[in-house]
C-alpha cells in the first residue's frame, strides 16, 4: 500500500472479549432501520386478540418435545384469545411478515436457523417492539441455538454448555408476580434434563426461577443457577425458559400456566417486572506504574497495558475476560517478537518492523513513542493517546502514528471493548507492505499478516478462528465445557 507524502491514513480497529457468543457481539457491524408507522408489534391492545408465530426449526439436535410443544401453545392460544401459527419456514423472517405478530416462541430450535437478512429483520422486530418466548434448547451456544450469532447471545446474558441427565429437582421461585410464575409454587418439584451456562444471566436479567444444584446432580453453575429470566431488548422483550426437554413436559398443567405467561409477557399483553437483579461483582481497581495501567478485579489483572522504556512495542498483555481465563500469550519461544494485543506494520519501505532479533531484542525498523497520555476513569473504562514514529536505523522517521484506544468499563454480561484508531501520515514516499501470499515472490502458507496481532495463550486448548469480511471471531474450550469468544473488528483504511 504505497503512501505519498503527507498523505493520511486512519486505521480503525476493534477488539471484543466475552464470555460467549457472542462475545456479543457481538455488536459488530449491524445497522439497525427504525420502522416507520404508528403501529409496533406488541403494542396491540391487551382486550384484542393477538398474533404468535411458533419456530421450531433445528438443524443440530432435534427435541421429541417439539410436537407436543406445538400443540400446547395452539391449545393455550384457543383457551386465552391469540392466533398461533407456526413454522419450520425460516423465509417467514421478513419485516413485513413479522409485522404481523406480537411475539414468536422459538420452540427448541437449534443451529443456525436464519440467514444473513433474516437475523436483521428478526433483530429490528424485537428492538421496535416485538417479544420472544424462547423454550429450552433455543438459547444461545454450541448445540443449542445459533452460537456464531452474537446478538442472540448478548440477548441471553450467558451461553449454554451442557447439561445433566434427565432428573427430579427442585426450582425455586424468585418472582412470584411475574405472569409466568404467579401460579408455580414457591418450591416446584420439576424432572428435566438440566441446562449448564457459562455463568448467571443475573445482573444482565431478570432472574424469574432458579434450580436448587443440591437438590440433583450434575449442575456446574454453582447456587446462582438461574433457571428462567426476562429481560427489555430495545422497546421489545425476551422471556426464556430452560425447562421443556421431555414431551410430557407440554400436558402438565402448572408447565403450561409457565409457558403462557412467558408469551404473554414478550408479547407485551402482560406486564412484569424487567429490572436486572442486583449481582455481586469483584471489587475493581486501576494499578498504575511508570510504565503500565492495569485494571484488576480482586487481584487477578482484567488488561494491562504495557508502554514503558523496556518495551520495543507497546502491547496490551495480559489480557482476560472477567472472572475467566487470561487469552493472550507473551513472547512464546517459537516468536520471541509476539506480544500479547500489539499494533506493527512488517514492512516498511522493505524494512522489517514486525520480527524482532532474539540477540537483541530489536526489529529492522525501530518503532519510538513518547509516554501514553492515559485517562483511567472511575467507572473503569479508560482511553490511551500516544504518538508514534516509525524509522529505519539512524535516519528521520518516515511515518508517524497517532494512535487512541478506547477500553470500555466491563459490563454485566463480562464483556468489554478495545477499540482502535490510528492515523498514520508519511514523510516521504512510504510503501506499506505484509508477509508474501503464497503464489507471490518468496510466498508463505501463514503470508498475509501485518498490522492488529493477537498472540493467544498456550493455555487456550483448541483455539479457532472463524472469519468473514466484517470481523474475525475466535473460540476456545474452557473448563467445564464452556467456551469463551474474541471478536476482532475489521479493519477500514480512509
Amino acid at each position: 500500500m504505497p503512501l505519498d507524502a503527507q498523505t493520511v491514513v486512519a486505521l480503525n480497529y476493534r477488539r471484543h472479549l466475552t464470555r460467549f457468543m457472542k462475545m456479543r457481539s457481538l455488536l459488530f457491524g449491524v445497522c439497525l432501520a427504525l420502522w416507520a408507522g404508528a403501529s409496533l408489534p406488541g403494542a396491540a391492545d391487551a382486550a384484542s386478540p393477538f398474533h404468535v408465530l411458533v419456530y421450531s426449526k433445528t438443524l443440530l439436535y432435534r427435541h421429541e418435545s417439539i410436537t407436543n410443544g406445538i400443540a400446547a401453545i395452539r391449545q393455550l392460544g384457543q383457551e386465552h384469545g391469540f392466533t398461533v401459527d407456526a413454522t419450520e419456514d425460516s423465509g417467514a423472517f421478513t419485516k413485513a411478515n413479522l409485522a404481523k405478530y406480537q411475539a414468536v416462541v422459538f420452540l427448541s430450535v437449534t443451529g443456525e436457523v436464519l440467514d444473513q437478512s433474516q437475523k436483521i429483520a428478526f433483530q429490528d422486530y424485537i428492538l421496535n417492539g416485538g417479544g420472544l418466548a424462547a423454550i429450552h434448547g433455543a438459547i444461545f451456544g454450541p448445540q443449542a441455538c445459533d452460537e456464531k450469532w452474537s446478538w442472540y447471545g448478548e440477548m441471553f446474558c450467558c451461553t449454554f454448555t451442557n447439561h445433566s441427565s434427565i432428573l427430579p429437582a427442585t426450582v425455586l421461585i424468585e418472582d412470584a408476580n411475574n405472569p409466568s410464575t404467579k401460579s408455580l409454587p414457591s418450591q416446584w418439584q420439576w424432572t428435566d434434563e438440566w441446562y449448564n451456562y457459562t455463568g448467571t444471566p443475573r445482573g444482565c436479567a431478570h432472574v424469574l426461577t432458579r434450580v436448587d444444584e443440591s437438590t440433583y446432580s450434575g449442575g456446574t453453575v454453582g447456587k446462582d443457577h438461574p433457571i428462567s429470566w426476562c429481560r427489555q431488548m430495545g422497546q421489545g422483550r425476551m422471556w426464556y425458559t430452560a425447562q421443556g426437554h421431555k414431551p410430557e413436559a407440554f400436558n402438565d398443567p402448572l408447565f403450561r400456566q409457565h409457558l403462557l405467561g412467558g408469551i404473554l409477557l414478550a408479547a407485551g399483553q402482560e406486564t412484569g417486572d424487567f429490572s436486572p437483579n442486583t449481582k455481586p461483582t469483584g471489587r475493581m481497581e486501576w494499578k498504575r506504574d511508570e510504565g503500565s495501567l492495569a485494571l484488576v478485579q480482586d487481584g487477578d489483572v482484567v488488561w494491562k497495558f504495557n508502554f514503558g522504556k523496556d518495551q520495543s512495542k507497546p502491547s496490551f498483555h495480559p489480557v482476560r475476560i472477567p472472572d475467566g481465563p487470561v487469552v493472550t500469550g507473551f513472547r512464546p519461544k517459537d516468536h520471541s517478537w509476539h506480544r500479547g494485543l500489539w499494533f506493527s506494520w512488517k514492512y516498511i519501505n522493505g524494512l522489517n518492523y514486525w520480527e524482532e532479533d532474539p540477540k537483541t531484542g530489536l526489529s529492522e525498523g525501530r518503532t519510538e513513542w513518547q509516554n501514553a497520555d492515559i485517562e483511567a476513569h472511575p467507572d473503569f473504562s479508560a482511553r490511551i493517546v500516544m504518538d508514534l514514529n516509525y524509522r529505519p536505523p539512524g535516519g528521520q522517521p518516515v511515518l508517524t502514528e497517532h494512535r487512541v484506544m478506547e477500553i470500555s468499563a466491563p459490563d454485566c454480561i463480562r464483556t468489554y471493548r478495545m477499540d482502535w484508531a490510528m492515523t498514520l501520515t508519511a514523510a516521504t514516499n512510504v510503501v506499506l507492505d505484509r508477509t508474501p501470499l503464497p503464489g507471490e515472490p518468496n510466498g508463505q502458507a501463514w503470508g498475509g499478516y501485518a498490522g492488529l496481532s493477537a498472540r493467544f495463550s498456550s493455555d487456550l486448548r483448541e483455539a479457532q478462528a472463524i472469519s468473514d469480511k466484517n470481523q474475525i471471531e475466535c473460540r476456545w474450550p474452557l473448563s467445564r465445557a464452556g467456551f469463551g469468544h474474541g471478536f476482532f473488528g475489521r479493519n477500514r483504511r480512509q
